[in-house]
């Protein structure tokens, strides 16, 4: 059960960083710059983390992810026992009740790492450099009066449900292929020496 909801952590944290606007944004060709942000850049990307709202954008985010990881869990731990070959039909049902018995606990321990009161502002912390590595100040203002403006609020208002089924995708798609490589390392590494 430990290696399906690492699996889904990892896929979870692959959707979130992939929902959020400034981060989608930032995938321009534009190289990264190492530079240490500006006074000017910390005023401007705090900004626009207003006008993003960020803390509630982030909050609702969340809230919907949190209501896709049930059968985001479910449908992992179910793939990866039903594609065990070292597992009969039996030691399968077991192991699909002994997943369905962890998934609570999963979750709870996910809703507690996320009302963290101090997450959204590490996270908010973390925007700064990040934009100072691929933006300009005039970038970014430009970037705060877009999400002022009705699309961007638009964008603002729809991206928690975006996110949600953007994780929902990056699940289906993703943790088979993961699942696969990790079959594949697991089929290695129990086969004797040669």
């Amino acid at each position: 059960m430990r290696k399906i909801v690492a699996t889904f952590f990892a896929a979870f944290s692959l959707a979130f960083l992939a929902t959020l606007p400034a981060l989608a944004q930032s995938t321009q060709a534009t190289p990264a710059r190492q530079v240490a942000p500006s006074p000017a850049m910390k005023v401007a990307v705090r900004r626009m983390l207003d006008a993003m709202q960020f803390p509630q954008l982030t909050r609702s985010i969340f809230d919907q992810m949190l209501q896709s990881v049930p059968a985001m869990i479910r449908q992992s731990a179910q793939q990866q026992i039903n594609s065990n070959p070292k597992l009969d039909e039996q030691r399968k049902a077991r192991a699909l009740a002994s997943a369905e018995e962890e998934i609570p606990v999963a979750i709870a321990t996910l809703t507690q790492v996320l009302a963290d009161p101090t997450l959204i502002d590490e996270l908010s912390a973390e925007m700064v450099p990040l934009y100072a590595r691929f933006y300009t100040v005039p970038e970014v203002d430009q970037l705060t009066a877009f999400y002022k403006t009705p699309l961007g609020r638009k964008m603002l208002a729809t991206m928690p449900q975006l996110s949600a089924e953007s994780m929902a995708i990056s699940q289906r798609v993703l943790i088979p292929r993961v699942n696969a490589v990790l079959e594949q390392v697991m089929r290695a590494a129990t086969q004797p020496p040669q």
